[in-house]
């Protein structure tokens, strides 16, 4: 009797590979009342994904239907028939940005009390044109009308999914893509042992980056840069963590530029936490971000960050270890950064912004302060969830 009482709830999502997105649900999935709640994911690849055992593993559903741009039509029916199936849905939280508003629409017809529109970045990746720049404003309206709550990770998420006026709508409210605290208060003083279990050598700075190889996260600049800076510093070793279409054209420019010895394609990883504890520092020279959920993290284990001028205000925690460039500056400059970033790190543990920042209990504080602690944020989507 007690499964029938739980509450269901529907994420509308791509694949469950690690990025921000999927960071944060299953961030939320692990801290949420799992007695109460019940996770299904409608994903749109058949293919297996890096969080799927996990999500069965806690007890969640995953169905697959097909893309939209396979055509509305199929995807319209293989939902509805899902929903159907599997449902009925307390709650349809959809966090595919513009296309929420037509996931949103079928949910209202089946009668889907609570129905969330989630921005998660400040661009949708197409290119405008007159028929793009229609879809847009029909996919906004469409939200307006069905959404019953519409969250954004930043204020430029949200003004970019719902407008630039959405705020004299109650509707709409940021929410932070929160963290688990409880593995970087574990992380250990001492570096070095972390080090050699990804394989650094001990004498060079670490620098890191974690993200989808897309064109969203410009590895292009990011390796040339590190090209520029392994001139001044020849012991040093970047390490980049994650998937994607553009990884195996990156894993070829390294070779072309004659760094890949000092630099390693680690893929997707669980073990973020303790790469970022081993960083000197961490690079996000992201085109675009919603928010960055790595930068919180990486802020977290008390990593100074160098990132681009386009990522949030709001990833930063104000303890002094973010360092901004602009996205489209020259690999030199960025290579400079890279230089001040390692010797910010190296050089932390001695300096008052340093030890500020690597004391765990005002990095905790400041997570807490600005909503980025997961368990607060659970217990907050429970209450939606809810009613």
């Amino acid at each position: 009797m007690q499964m029938t009482q739980k509450i269901k709830v529907l994420h509308i999502v791509g694949k469950m590979h690690p990025g921000g997105i999927e960071t944060l649900l299953m961030n939320v999935y692990r801290n949420i009342d799992r007695e109460r709640y019940e996770f299904h994911f409608a994903v749109q690849s058949p293919e297996p994904a890096f969080y799927d055992d996990e999500i069965r593993a806690l007890g969640g559903t995953l169905f697959v239907q097909p893309p939209p741009k396979n055509g509305i039509g199929p995807f319209r029916k293989q939902l509805l028939a899902n929903m159907k199936k599997h449902g009925p849905y307390d709650a349809v939280h959809s966090h595919v940005f513009g296309f929420s508003g037509y996931v949103l629409k079928l949910a209202a017809q089946l009668g889907v009390p609570v129905r969330i529109s989630h921005s998660h970045n400040t661009n949708d990746s197409k290119s405008s044109s007159p028929i793009r720049t229609l879809y847009r404003a029909y996919m906004r309206s469409l939200i307006r009308k069905h959404a019953t709550l519409m969250l954004g990770c930043s204020r430029a998420a949200c003004e970019s999914l719902f407008g630039s006026s959405c705020w004299k709508d109650q509707r709409v409210a940021v929410f932070p893509n929160a963290i688990s605290l409880a593995p970087y208060e574990a992380l250990p003083e001492d570096r070095s042992e972390l080090r050699r279990r990804f394989g650094a050598n001990s004498e060079g700075p670490l620098l890191g980056h974690i993200g989808r190889f897309s064109r969203q996260k410009n590895h292009t600049l990011l390796l040339d840069s590190f090209a520029a800076y392994l001139k001044k510093e020849p012991q040093a070793q970047l390490l980049l963590v994650g998937d994607g279409p553009l990884r195996g054209e990156m894993e070829h420019k390294a070779e072309e530029l004659g760094i890949d010895r000092q630099v390693r394609f680690l893929g997707l990883r669980k073990d973020i936490p303790e790469l970022l504890g081993a960083l000197d520092g961490f690079v996000l020279p992201s085109l675009y971000e919603g928010l960055g959920i790595v930068l919180i993290e990486a802020q977290a284990a008390g990593i100074p960050c160098l990132v681009s001028e386009e990522v949030p205000r709001e990833a930063d925690l104000g303890l002094g270890m973010i360092s901004r460039l602009p996205a489209g500056d020259t690999p030199q400059r960025w290579a400079k950064g890279f230089e001040e970033l390692a010797a910010g790190g190296q050089a932390a543990a001695a300096s008052a912004v340093g030890a500020a920042a690597g004391e765990w209990s005002a990095r905790a504080h400041a997570l807490s302060e600005r909503g980025y602690n997961i368990q607060a944020s659970a217990a907050r989507l429970e209450r939606v969830y809810a009613g």
